[in-house]
């Protein structure tokens, strides 16, 4: 049973290009996220006969109620946008859901639909509540009104 506020983790692997390159790459851009810093757990695996130190599989990255499931998918996004070649990452929820965002198809988008596919990631991930994305420099619906609050 999972307790109601409790973090769920989502895996994420990367396909494509180099896989493991990509995966380190990605690893830091997230952990350079203030929301995302100190979530992001590396996967690893044994080493394979003749290498040294473990091979890195997957991150797992542990979302919680709030604005933590916006920062992810909005840094998902971010981050495979600027990607070169046929790079793919696959979120997959505890529940087995995946979602999959390919650098080839993200980076020619349009604005709205780049927003759509942050709608649809957000859709996907398990905790989060909102779906819609605020405009970067926007104020969320429930900020005070600067000229209101003038006195």
């Amino acid at each position: 049973m999972r307790v109601a506020g409790a973090p769920v983790d989502v895996r994420i692997v990367t396909t494509g290009g180099d896989r493991l390159t990509e995966l380190e790459s990605l690893q830091e851009w997230l952990a350079d996220s203030p929301e995302l810093r100190g979530r992001v757990t590396p996967v690893e695996s044994p080493p394979p006969p003749g290498m040294l130190g473990p091979v890195l599989e997957a991150l797992l990255v542990a979302l919680a109620p709030g604005s933590v499931a916006t920062a992810l998918a909005t840094a998902l996004v971010t981050w495979i946008r600027h990607r070169t070649g046929a790079v793919r990452v696959e979120v997959e929820r505890p529940d087995g859901t995946r979602v999959r965002l390919e650098a080839d198809r993200v980076r020619v988008l349009t604005e709205p639909q780049l927003r759509a596919e942050l709608d649809r990631l957000l859709a996907a991930l398990p905790t989060g509540g909102a779906t819609v994305v605020p405009a970067v420099g926007s104020a969320p619906d429930d900020a005070p009104d600067p000229d209101r609050t003038r006195g």
